[in-house]
């Protein structure tokens, strides 16, 4: 018998998008030093995201790293050297596959009137995952989530997490866009401090 209650899940069909970098926040989730490793499992990653942070940074949309709080300190507890932070750009630790725990990351995107986020980074299944439910449900942002800029340590963990994104109840599933690394554009607009 079919599940009457099941929502209707149609394949991700990744659709060009463009934002207003005034209030939008590229958001690049535990990805440490251990993408030096050609082996690590997000290692693939790190060509489009490098290439998306320096469109962010020309167009001037804040920029947010996290790091797993156990590895703080630690060597591979930093962020990407591949990624060239900048020392505007904040690393926070937080103690919490949400990275919203801990309050650092919402008072820093409530400065700046922050109204979507782009998601990248690894550990979709966890990081992403509940970051993401966090921003749409409780925050109330609009959550963009390249589908080529997330990995996990298995397919299945990250299929699965896309599907959660298509699968919330109450219109959360709205929030969201799917799209592309390199499908992804910033408008031009002077950034209001």
């Amino acid at each position: 018998m079919k599940d009457p209650t099941a929502p209707e899940i149609k394949p991700i069909e990744p659709t060009p998008v463009t934002v207003n970098p005034n209030h939008s926040a590229l958001l690049v989730l535990e990805l440490s030093q251990y993408l030096a490793d050609p082996e690590y499992m997000a290692a693939p990653l790190a060509p489009g995201i490098t290439r998306l942070l320096e469109k962010a940074r020309v167009a001037g949309a804040l920029i947010v790293f996290t790091i797993p709080h156990p590895w703080k300190g630690k060597p591979h507890g930093q962020v990407y050297s591949g990624f060239e932070r900048r020392p505007c750009e904040p690393v926070f630790f937080p103690p919490s596959f949400d990275k919203f725990a801990g309050g650092q990351l919402q008072g820093l995107l409530g400065l700046y009137d922050i109204k979507t986020l782009i998601l990248t980074g690894c550990k979709a299944n966890m990081a992403i995952l509940y970051t993401a439910t966090s921003a749409v449900r409780e925050y109330k942002y609009d959550v963009i989530i390249p589908v080529d800029g997330i990995a996990a340590t298995t397919t299945y963990e990250k299929e699965y997490t896309l599907y959660q994104f298509r699968a919330y109840p109450d219109g959360s599933t709205k929030r969201f866009t799917f799209t592309t690394l390199d499908m992804i554009h910033f408008q031009r607009c002077e950034r209001k401090d």
